[in-house]
């Protein structure tokens, strides 16, 4: 199986990135005609970026206005080329950090660290450096894992969610025998786009043979108590299930899902918990991951200066942060500077209280560049619809990662 984008995805890209250009409408109000375009892989923001919007655009009259470009984070990857290919370049993009923030680093402006050096915390800031030069802002952080309602949990008698993968098993068996369906998985976009974090979960977790053959444990036990159709379900409809409380849990989701939930299931916020991925019978181990969502200015923008202001603005007002973390659900990177859990949701502050107690991990997708990420994931795909054995899988991602690993040592 080659990785492909069907004719209509790439019809919905090109239709997307037509919405980023740099074309200005003036007005008499704003003869400047200043609009920045901000493109992010943060479709669950699409009901609240113009509120956002309006509140920077009310002390900054030399904005006409802030065009958004917010896609599914699978499909992100390939506009970003598409952009680059059509010479029509968002303002302002996310690329990630480290290793894949540096194969953009010859379209992206260097940015004044000075301006958020008190207000974000050193650790999350380094993540935007190359050398000592700052590339990207990291705005909020994310956490991804499985989704549990305690609602339906509690109903079960259950009060805990699963911290090793035994009891994970334990409880899917628990509530299948109760006739409580347990997981909804959607992998038909990772199966599409080869773009799941979770193939990469390994890589972080531990990146030897033992944790690549838990990852096929894991992918066969969420089949086995899965919805039926589980490699041809999309997130929208497995999300949709999750709200509507058919299944006990949601896998491979995050926290970028609670500004969704808001709109579309307030009444799921106050029941829904996030826990790792469990990989290993010793629940320590068992980390949830998290990812920083990392913003950077383009060196093709006409208004590289006010796309940074916003970009500081975004990142480290206390105006922007109420806005993410009250009215949105997120959690923020300024706000982790203090340990304070006031106005945050319920799942932020599970994650606040994850990471100030180690119990986090960062994501490997920061330390893979592109290229091996969709070799991964493509031995991952083929395993989940059987056209791999879980030995040829590992054996070949051990030896890409050995060779991966040998290269960058033969380079340093």
């Amino acid at each position: 199986m080659k990785r492909k984008i069907g004719i209509w995805m790439l019809a919905l890209i090109l239709a997307m990135s037509a919405g980023c250009g740099k074309e200005e409408i003036k007005s008499e109000e704003n003869p400047e005609g200043i609009v920045l375009t901000v493109s992010l892989p943060e479709a669950e923001w699409n009901e609240y970026a113009e509120g956002l919007a309006q509140l920077y655009l009310k002390s900054h009259p030399e904005i006409e206005k802030i065009d958004w470009n917010l896609v599914d984070r699978s499909m992100y990857s390939d506009l970003l080329k598409v952009n680059l290919a059509s010479q029509n370049m968002p303002d302002i993009i996310s690329t990630g950090y480290q290793t894949s923030m540096e194969v953009w680093q010859d379209h992206l402006v260097e940015l004044d660290e000075s301006a958020v050096k008190n207000r974000l915390p050193d650790q999350y800031l380094a993540q935007g450096k190359i050398g000592d030069k700052l590339y990207s802002v990291p705005v909020i952080i994310e956490g991804e894992g499985i989704l549990y309602n305690m609602g339906i949990l509690k109903q079960q008698g259950i009060n805990k969610i699963p911290l090793t993968q035994g009891e994970l098993e334990a409880l899917c068996r628990e509530l299948d025998e109760a006739e409580v369906k347990p997981i909804m998985n959607h992998y038909k976009e990772a199966l599409l786009t080869m773009t799941s974090h979770l193939f990469l979960l390994p890589a972080a977790a531990g990146n030897d043979a033992e944790t690549w053959y838990a990852l096929a444990d894991f992918l066969d036990l969420t089949l086995e108590y899965g919805n039926r159709n589980s490699l041809t379900t999309g997130k929208d409809t497995a999300r949709d299930y999750f709200f509507i409380e058919r299944y006990a849990m949601l896998n491979n989701e995050g926290t970028w899902l609670t500004p969704v939930m808001r709109r579309s299931a307030a009444k799921m916020e106050e029941k829904v918990t996030i826990g790792p991925i469990p990989l290993y019978e010793e629940a320590e181990r068992n980390k949830l991951t998290v990812q920083p969502l990392s913003l950077s200015v383009t060196k093709s923008s006409p208004h590289q200066k006010e796309a940074e202001e916003f970009l500081v603005w975004l990142a480290s007002s206390e105006e922007a942060r109420k806005f993410l973390e009250e009215t949105m659900g997120c959690l923020t990177v300024s706000g982790m500077q203090e340990k304070s859990f006031e106005g945050l949701s319920p799942i932020a502050a599970e994650l606040k209280e994850a990471i100030f107690a180690g119990r986090t991990v960062c994501g490997a997708l920061g330390n893979l560049p592109e290229e091996e990420q969709l070799k991964i994931a493509e031995l991952w795909s083929h395993y989940l619809t059987g056209e791999l054995d879980r030995e040829t899988v590992v054996e070949r991602i051990c030896s890409l990662w050995n060779d991966y690993i040998g290269q960058q040592q033969g380079g340093s």
